[in-house]
Order: C-alpha cells, then sequence, then structure tokens
C-alpha cells in the first residue's frame, strides 16, 4: 500500500487545485468541509507524542486541506484544577498550548473533543455541562481551532419534562456561542432522537453527526454504505457552514478493499462531508485521500450536498452543481458484479473528465461507465466544444439482466463464453480500429470466438466480441479477475471458479461454499458458532442431541452454493444451539437461484430441531439462510445440522 511523501504530496499539487490559504480558512472557519485526521483509533493509548508524530505524518497533506489534526479524547486529567481543564500530565506532559505551537508551526490546526455533559465520553476527564463559557475561553487560550462536542454523561435529571432534542438544543448552542465563528464547532451527538439535521444549522455547528445508526463507523463496506444512505436521506438540511458528518474516512485501515476505499471518498465528497481521515496519516494511500480534483469537489465553495437523480436501489446516479458551472456525477454500483451505470446530461456538447483516472472524453449527451462492484466513478462535466475523443463504455462480462449481482460461474477444465462490449457512447466523433484484447491468470486459456477488432464504430454503435475461456482443471474455487483492454481503457471480469458437488449425498460441510455472511464471526463448518475467530465453536447440540456434522452460524446469516443445476434434494435439522440456553430464535430457509423452496417456521431454543427438506431440481445456486427471529439477535446461533445436498 502506497504511502504519501512530500513528494509525493509535491507532484499531486502540480494538478490544478487551490485550497484556502491558512488566513482565508481562518477568517471563515467552516467556509469549507473540515478535512484533517482524528486520533479516534489511538483510543486512550493517545500521547502528546503520537499526536506530534500523526501531525508530522500529515504536514504533507496540508497543502491539500487535511490541516485539522484532532485529539479524540483521552486527552484530559481526571479532575479540574481551580475549576479549569487540565490536560493528563502522563500523556499530554508538554500541555495543549504547546501542542497547538507545533502544530501551527507546519501550518496544521488543533482539534480538541469535550462533552456536552458532566463527563468526557473516554479517559475518566470533566464534562463542559454549566463550564461552557470557561471552557471556551480557556481551549481558545490554548490555540485550538476546532473542537468535536461529543454527547456524554448528559444529566437528563436537570432538564425535567424535556426529550433529548430540547436538552441537546439546549446544551450545543451554549458552547457555540461562546466560542464565537472562528472556530470550528463539531457536533457529535450520536443520537438519533436528537435528529440534529434539523437545528444543527440554526444551533451554528459547522459540522453535524449524522451516522446515528452505526456509530462509530467501522471499516467495513456494509457499514459505510448504511452510513452514506442515511447521510444521503438528510442532504436538504446540509449546506455552506455546517456540513452532514458521516463520519471518519476509512482508507488505509485495511478492512475494505481500495475499490471501496475510492467509493467512500467518492461518495464523502459528493456530500461535501469532512474529509478526516482516521488511519495513520502515514498509511492513508494518497492515490485514494490525496487526489486534489475529488477534494476540489468536497470542497468546491458553492457547499451544495449532491443529490441522487436516478437510483434503483443498486445503482446510483447522484449530481452535484459546482461554484463554475460545472456538474459533478458520481455512478455508484452497491451490487456484488460489475455493472453498467448510465445517465442523460442534457442535449448539448460536453467535456467529460473522470476525475480519478484523469481521462478527459467528450459526449453530445450521454454519459455511462461499467462501475466495478461496490465501486464509484467521478465525474466533472461542462458544457464545452472542446476536441476530445468520444465517450467510451468499455464492459466486461456485463450482467444478463438488470439486479444480476453474481460474478459469472465456470467450472475447472470446462470452457465458458465470456463478452465483452465496446460502445461509442459519447458519439461526438467516429471511433477507427477498435481492437479488444484478453489477459488472464497462469493456466487459463482465453481465445476470441468472434473478430476481437472492428475497423470502425460510429455513435451509438456497440462491438461485441465473444471470448471462450476455459480455467485449469486444478484452478482454485474463489474468485478470479479476467482483464481486457481497447483504446487505452480496460475492464475486469470477475469470474467464479466453482464445482458443483458430486453424485449422491455429500454433506455441505465438505463442501466449497461460493459465499457466506453471517452476523457475529464466520460461518463454522461442523461446530457451533463461537462469534469470533474461525474454529472457536463447539459441537453442534440442539436439545441435548449432539450432531458431528453441520454448519453453525448467527443469523441473520446466508450461505451460498454451486449446485450446477444438476442437484435434486437439500436437507438439514434446524435448531438453535444449546449454548445459548432457551435464548434464541430463528426461521430458516432454502432457496433455489432467485426463489425460496422451503421454510422451517419459526424456531426458538427451547424447541428441539426441526426437519428441513427442499426441492432444488435445476438450481445453479443454492443459499441456506438463517433470518433472525424478530427478538434481539444476540443468542440467535442457528444450527444447519447434518445439512446435505443429494445430486445427480
Amino acid at each position: 500500500m502506497r504511502t504519501i511523501t512530500a513528494a509525493a504530496a509535491a507532484a499531486l499539487l502540480a494538478l490544478p487545485f487551490v485550497p484556502l490559504s491558512s488566513a482565508a480558512e481562518a477568517a471563515v472557519a467552516g467556509a469549507r468541509p473540515p478535512m484533517g485526521w482524528s486520533s479516534r483509533s489511538l483510543g486512550c493509548s493517545v500521547s502528546e507524542s503520537s499526536m506530534r508524530q500523526a501531525a508530522d505524518a500529515l504536514a504533507p497533506l496540508a497543502p491539500l486541506g487535511y490541516r485539522y489534526v484532532i485529539v479524540d479524547d483521552c486527552w484530559l486529567a481526571p479532575q479540574r484544577a481551580a475549576g479549569a481543564l487540565v490536560p493528563d500530565p502522563a500523556r499530554f506532559p508538554g500541555g495543549v498550548k504547546a501542542l497547538a505551537d507545533y502544530l501551527h508551526g507546519k501550518g496544521l490546526k488543533l482539534g480538541l473533543s469535550l462533552s456536552a455533559g458532566t463527563k468526557a465520553c473516554s479517559g475518566g476527564g470533566p464534562g463542559s455541562y454549566k463550564s461552557e463559557a470557561a471552557d471556551a475561553a480557556q481551549v481558545k487560550e490554548w490555540g485550538v481551532d476546532y473542537v468535536k462536542y461529543d454527547w456524554c454523561s448528559i444529566p437528563t435529571a436537570d432538564f425535567p419534562g424535556q426529550n433529548v432534542q430540547q436538552i441537546a438544543q439546549a446544551l450545543f448552542p451554549r458552547m457555540r456561542q461562546t466560542l464565537g465563528g472562528d472556530v470550528v464547532f463539531a457536533m457529535n451527538n450520536e443520537d438519533g432522537s436528537t435528529v440534529p439535521w434539523l437545528w444543527g444549522k440554526d444551533a451554528g455547528a459547522t459540522t453535524w453527526r449524522t451516522n446515528v445508526y452505526n456509530r462509530p463507523i467501522a471499516d467495513a463496506y456494509a457499514t459505510m454504505v448504511d452510513i452514506w444512505e442515511f447521510n444521503q436521506l438528510r442532504a436538504e438540511y446540509a449546506g455552506p457552514g455546517s456540513w452532514a458528518d458521516p463520519d471518519l474516512v476509512q482508507a488505509g485501515r485495511g478492512g475494505m478493499t481500495d475499490t471501496e476505499y475510492r467509493t467512500q471518498v467518492t461518495l464523502w465528497a459528493m456530500g461535501a462531508a469532512p474529509l478526516i481521515l482516521q488511519a495513520d496519516p502515514a498509511k492513508a494511500p494518497a492515490a485514494i485521500v490525496a487526489n486534489p480534483k475529488v477534494i476540489a469537489v468536497d470542497q468546491d465553495s458553492l457547499g451544495a450536498h449532491g443529490r441522487l437523480v436516478k437510483s434503483d436501489g443498486w445503482y446510483h446516479v447522484l449530481s452535484k452543481p459546482l461554484a463554475n458551472g460545472d456538474r459533478a456525477i458520481a455512478l455508484f454500483n452497491e451490487s456484488d458484479r460489475a455493472a453498467t451505470i448510465s445517465t442523460r446530461l442534457g442535449g448539448s456538447r460536453y467535456r467529460v473528465e473522470e476525475l480519478w483516472t484523469g481521462a478527459v472524453t467528450s459526449s453530445a449527451g450521454e454519459l455511462s461507465g461499467q462501475v466495478p462492484a461496490h465501486g464509484a466513478v467521478l465525474y466533472r462535466v461542462a458544457e464545452s466544444r472542446e476536441q476530445a475523443p468520444p465517450l467510451v463504455t468499455f464492459e466486461a462480462d456485463p450482467p444478463a439482466f438488470l439486479g444480476q449481482d453474481r460474478p459469472s460461474v465456470l467450472e475447472p477444465g470446462r470452457t465458458g463464453e465470456i463478452v465483452t462490449r465496446v460502445t461509442n457512447t459519447g458519439a461526438t466523433g467516429r471511433l477507427r480500429d477498435v481492437e479488444v484484447t484478453a489477459s488472464a491468470p497462469a493456466g487459463w486459456q482465453v481465445a476470441a470466438r468472434t473478430p476481437a477488432r472492428t475497423s470502425r464504430l460510429d455513435g451509438g454503435e456497440t462491438f461485441t466480441v465473444t471470448w471462450a475461456v476455459t480455467p485449469p482443471a486444478d484452478a482454485a474455487l474463489q474468485n478470479h479477475d479476467l482483464t481486457f483492454a481497447t483504446g487505452g481503457q480496460s475492464a475486469t471480469a470477475v469470474v467464479t471458479v466453482a464445482k458443483a458437488p458430486g453424485s449422491g449425498r455429500t454433506y455441505l460441510s465438505d463442501l466449497t461454499w461460493t459465499s457466506a455472511k453471517n452476523y457475529f464471526g464466520p460461518v463454522e463448518k461442523d461446530t457451533s458458532n463461537g462469534e469470533r475467530a474461525a474454529g472457536d465453536g463447539r459441537p453442534i447440540t440442539i436439545e441435548g442431541a449432539t450432531y458431528a456434522k453441520g454448519l453453525g452460524t448467527h443469523s441473520p446469516a446466508e450461505i451460498e452454493y454451486y449446485a450446477g443445476g444438476r442437484c435434486s434434494t437439500v436437507e438439514f435439522q434446524a435448531g438453535i444451539d444449546d449454548e445459548v440456553g432457551a435464548a434464541g430464535s430463528a426461521g430458516f430457509e432454502v432457496w433455489a437461484d432467485g426463489g425460496r423452496v422451503a421454510y422451517s417456521g419459526l424456531v426458538t431454543g427451547a424447541m428441539p430441531a426441526r426437519k428441513v427438506t427442499a426441492s432444488i431440481e435445476g438450481a445453479r445456486f443454492i443459499r441456506l439462510v438463517a433470518t433472525n427471529g424478530g427478538d434481539n439477535a444476540t443468542s440467535d446461533h442457528a444450527d444447519f445440522a447434518d445439512a446435505t445436498i443429494t445430486c445427480k
């Protein structure tokens, strides 16, 4: 993974992006969404030394806008001294002012967390309740430029007859008013009952948190998307000087792919969200967090929050007006398979720049691109007569139907087909000598069954190539990438190599699944679910009966297998494992391709195992699904005991 250096940052800065100067930013704190780094990952191991190290690593990013270095809790001593806040002498022996001076000397700014209640959220220090004016004056005297105001230890008894929203509306403005407008005020009231988007702007909040459902943000794709969707629903309340804050940027932490991290930064930029890094700045990938043209979309002076102009649940098109009259357009593919997403720009001629790759093309009104699974592409679009090549949509293994989100499947040693398509989407000129080439992993065979070259492609026309693809007989049963290229563009087909079960009756726990999702920990083979690391389960036991074979899950769970159309029956004993006692409940389902073919009914921890038999005749894929029984999921250890599949 790349790390940014001063030289790399300088090279990135050669691209046309001019952020606010330090003086200008100080004059209008919050004029643009704040950017920087938070110590959240350090927890209470944070120290003056670690903050200085982080500042040193962040300094090369400062010219791009990453200026705020935020101490997120655990900096306070347990008690005040003569009514004043005191930094923890062990963690911050030099004091806060010395740290602020150090940061300011590097062109950076200092952020501190405080709490609106009686105690800090972590570390045991005091809150600012009834001390707002004194605390605000003190942190300003220290040179603090940013205050993250938390919602912890709120003395609700002091507000009889008032709900949580009313209490928050009383407490947060007190600190904002005493801080004044030259300090960024990040309102971090992560309680959905406070509905901060309804009143945060009126309270003077520079930012207000929207991820009240998943808090704090996890370094996981599904959670990131949930938070984005929740944030997007609050778009109407955000605007210049008061920004919707969906939480920290995760790039560099390791829980997502680079594609997924790029998606997060794209969606955050479209939402004019704060770009506050959580990973060690030295490990944050420059190619993702330091793209100046993407940052320019986030920091655009118009301050608009991008809106959805098209969405069907999986595929999303967002549009954001920019200050110079351009538009930012993002195509986001939420699904598990690459898909082509299209939108109409209008009836003029347009300059289209893809900001992640820098490719510049033109279009007569159509915008279309194949977007990787979990990926997003970001365009800057302007009406222009500029002479640029027409926009090309290059697809590898496009879905056969809208909503198909599973990669294509090939069997070891068997030949299948993959299709590529090149479309002259821009239609501003003719494409000549279009040729498509292919590359595959070692041992694979890929050959064009139809011509791979055409001499011309007029506006709106599509050139299709069919490829014969054969994985080796010993190909690993997992996803593999096939790469295709044309005219400087590349497209990747992700294919799954899977093997159908042999003839007769086979235990599912002896097979390799194509995918598995589980609430706590991984799905376990032949043991119950231990909720944490693989292999931490116990023998599967339901109402005293022990089973040597089966699948241990924690609902909601979903396990998929490739059946290849050659199997007939799935059977198992459905039950809640004895390790959770009489607690827990779940429903057990079997799905064959797109339809449910069996359901156990509600099974609780006080019931014996219930046999489930499902006909799966002709299905290419089958899924075992454990659903939550309607109560809390904490004890839902759902066992598919003696699970078998019978094939021809």
